[in-house]
């Protein structure tokens, strides 16, 4: 087994500043949707499973419904670490980083920050991420250059923001799902 040490700046991410996950409510959501996806496409199976007329149609829905509520739970499991070489969403075992050489700024808004790079950008929204306040702090101490603006992002900026979008999908997949079961079952 080997260490290499490697210095700051090379874009491999120090001890982080701060790590924020997101808010209780919309993860619990995501937690609930899962399960419920899952146990409805169980019992769809359960119920198809005898040469039903229409078997690969249910099986289809039913395993569509569990993957998209499977990518919700994947999306709000996942973490924003910032510390002084950049920001990185992801997961402990993989993730997407934004390196401090790549940052133009941060624009501090009353909802939310936008991680502004040479190429695209990143919106971090207040209602998707706990201890936002505490987030907005973490890329001060970083050293990022940021810019405060005392009002709400811009609608280019909000829009990419993926919390009430996936919320939304995550609510209308659970109801896709019990209502696969109940057409199974009537079937």
């Amino acid at each position: 087994m080997t260490a290499i040490d490697a210095p700051p700046g090379l874009g491999l991410g120090g001890r982080p500043l701060g790590e924020f996950g997101s808010r209780p409510g919309p993860r619990r959501l995501a937690q609930l949707a899962f399960r419920v996806s899952l146990v409805a496409g169980a019992l769809t199976f359960a119920l198809i499973r005898h040469r039903h007329a229409h078997q690969a149609t249910f099986a289809v829905l039913a395993l569509t419904c569990v993957a998209f509520t499977s990518v919700g739970l994947a999306v709000r499991r996942a973490r924003v670490a910032i510390d002084p070489d950049g920001v990185r969403w992801g997961w402990a075992w993989a993730g997407f980083r934004m390196g401090r050489a790549r940052l133009v700024r941060a624009d501090v808004f009353d909802d939310g920050v936008g991680l502004v790079s040479k190429r695209g950008s990143w919106f971090l929204s207040a209602r998707d991420w706990d201890r936002f306040d505490a987030l907005v702090r973490a890329i001060g101490r970083a050293g990022m250059p940021t810019i405060s603006h005392p009002n709400r992002a811009p609608l280019r900026a909000r829009l990419q923001s993926y919390g009430r979008v996936l919320d939304t999908l995550l609510i209308v997949t659970m109801a896709a799902a019990a209502a696969i079961l109940g057409a199974a079952a009537a079937a």
